[in-house]
């Protein structure tokens, strides 16, 4: 121990180090045999990624390819004809248009191209002798090749009166270039056909594997097909706002939107009949619904029901509702009475009408129902019971407000939970447990005065109904609303700047006009479901993606060329 601590051989290392390199020990390692040797034997697989030849992505046309490969094929036979001899004065010129033989020329040339890009490793077993291997997906189509070396298929139609290419289509690669640009070359010679119109068409001088696929993508990326038949964008669906999974006193988070019209009876024979409207108001937690019978469709009229509203179901603290010029007007002139409240010099003059009118106004964008489809679906719910009740009869407007006020009873008796299959459980959670205690259309509770009143308080057993119906709400109906049927998946593509098509109801599809995203609205999620919108006047509107139609990525491209080229012709 002692020598190890005097020893300097950790702080400078061997004498040989100081030396140089030459005079260093050389370590030769004991031989190991090879039979004591771990071998270990490495395979890796490795797959050459398929090249295209740039030929078919130069060319966005068919026809334009087939007549390029064409000159070039007449260039080359010339070139390589051994004869040149001057033409004579009295011969008629070449014409400069390629003939018959020279674009069937090109199409083989072209066609055998496309096959070496997508097969290669089955023409080569074929040329070898060898038959097509089993993971082959054209082994089933007996592939052979023609005299001029395009891989064709078999078949059975060997002896039916068609065409030879009808009866041995080339076989093309699926999801080649030049597979794509031939299905769009059918597409517009059909006129825009598609489905199996077009896929027959291809089929009669080619043979794609997954041929609707192909005709499907074809008329899908189509500009004009998307033009005549769009389709709305979608999104995933979002999360619940926060007012309706959270518990809160019943209509303090309201929805309100207008039903109608209702023609009451006249007041003599000769008169017509006058109009009449529901204002309909939804609970958000608890689905509760408060209708009111309103003349007329005015502000004053909507500010008239709200004040009844208020005064029997209490002051609401949020309302939302859709973009009506109504409810336009009713949140201008809240935020107007909102704003005398707080001054003080009228504060003393209105205070005995408005009274805290500071409600929260909140609108869903424009043209977007589907955001209020809480109060959208007790609209449908109340005019279904109306009708259905009712049919052609025509009653008075104290008649109407009794009938509506039976159908609100129903509504808020009917329960938001499934009933359970539990016999010991006979009554459903309404919403009329959280405005009342128990069901609108229920029995009366029996008489309970006899009993003493040390074993009955009544002030616990209110609160102890109140909190069973709330436990009863967050563990089932909570459970109920968590179940999506929607699954849609995440729709990123709606980005500013692209172009799409405003849906307008009321004209006609080829009439729906053209707009660019200028700006998108993410929600909390991240999400865009709302979009600003420039249209071609150069006015910025607000849409839900469900009222504008995505283009294809090609089409935005070709509408510019389309606008250049006539503000150059003009």
């Amino acid at each position: 121990m002692l020598d190890f601590l005097n020893s300097d051989l950790w702080s400078r290392g061997p004498d040989w180090l100081s030396q140089s390199s030459q005079s260093w020990p050389i370590s030769i390692l004991p031989g190991v045999p090879e039979e004591d040797l771990e071998v270990k034997t490495i395979v890796a697989v490795t797959q050459a990624s398929p090249t295209i030849k740039p030929w078919f992505s130069r060319w966005s046309s068919y026809s334009r390819l087939l007549h390029i490969i064409g000159y070039c094929v007449r260039f080359v036979s010339n070139t390589r004809s051994k004869v040149r001899t001057q033409p004579s004065h009295s011969a008629a010129p070449s014409s400069h248009l390629l003939t018959v033989e020279e674009i069937n020329t090109a199409k083989a040339y072209l066609t055998r191209l496309a096959q070496e890009d997508g097969y290669f490793a089955e023409i080569k077993q074929l040329k070898e002798g060898k038959p097509v291997a089993k993971q082959s997906h054209i082994r089933k189509m007996t592939p052979f090749f023609d005299p001029e070396g395009v891989l064709r298929v078999g078949g059975r139609l060997e002896f039916a009166l068609m065409p030879y290419q009808a009866k041995h289509p080339a076989l093309i690669p699926t999801n080649h270039p030049f597979t794509h640009l031939i299905a769009e070359h059918f597409h517009r010679k059909l006129l825009h056909g598609g489905g199996r119109f077009l896929l027959t068409a291809i089929r009669e001088e080619y043979w794609p594997p997954r041929g609707r696929r192909l005709v499907h993508s074809v008329v899908r990326n189509c500009s004009r097909c998307t033009r005549l038949n769009p389709v709305p964008a979608q999104q995933q669906i979002g999360q619940l706002p926060f007012h309706r999974v959270v518990p809160s006193r019943p209509f303090s988070i309201t929805g309100v939107d207008n039903a109608g019209p209702v023609y009451l009876r006249p007041i003599h024979k000769r008169a017509s009949p006058s109009k009449a409207y529901l204002c309909q108001f939804v609970c958000f937690s608890t689905k509760a619904v408060h209708l009111e019978l309103v003349s007329d469709l005015s502000t004053q009229g909507f500010l008239a029901a709200l004040r009844r509203f208020i005064d029997r179901r209490g002051r609401p603290s949020r309302i939302y509702s859709d973009n009506g010029k109504n409810f336009e007007g009713a949140r201008n002139e809240l935020a107007e009475m909102f704003a005398k409240f707080h001054d003080r010099a009228q504060q003393d003059e209105i205070i005995a009408t408005c009274n805290g009118e500071g409600i929260t106004w909140h609108m869903v964008p424009p043209k977007a129902p589907h955001f209020g489809g809480l109060w959208e679906a007790a609209v449908k719910v109340a005019k279904k019971h109306l009708y259905r009740t009712l049919g052609t009869t025509r009653l008075s407007f104290e008649e109407m407000s009794t009938v509506l006020t039976q159908i609100e009873a129903a509504m808020n008796s009917r329960p938001l939970l499934p009933m359970i299959e539990d016999p010991n459980d006979v009554a459903a959670l309404t919403p009329a447990h959280f405005l009342i205690g128990s069901s609108l259309l229920a029995l009366p509770d029996p008489d309970l005065r006899h009993l003493p009143t040390y074993k009955v308080d009544h002030y616990q057993q209110l609160q102890l109904h109140a909190q069973q119906f709330w436990m009863h709400w967050k563990k089932e109906y909570l459970q109920e609303l968590l179940k999506d049927t929607r699954c849609w998946m995440r729709n990123n593509d709606i980005t500013p700047g692209k172009l799409v098509i405003v849906v307008d109801e009321m004209q006609p599809p080829i009439r729906w006009p053209l707009a660019r995203i200028e700006a998108i609205h993410p929600g909390g999620d991240g999400l865009t479901r709302v979009v600003d919108l420039r249209t071609a006047g150069g006015g910025i509107i607000t849409r839900p993606i469900v009222k504008i139609c995505m283009l294809p990525s090609s089409m935005g491209t070709q509408n510019e060329e389309e606008n250049s080229s006539l503000k150059w012709s003009s």
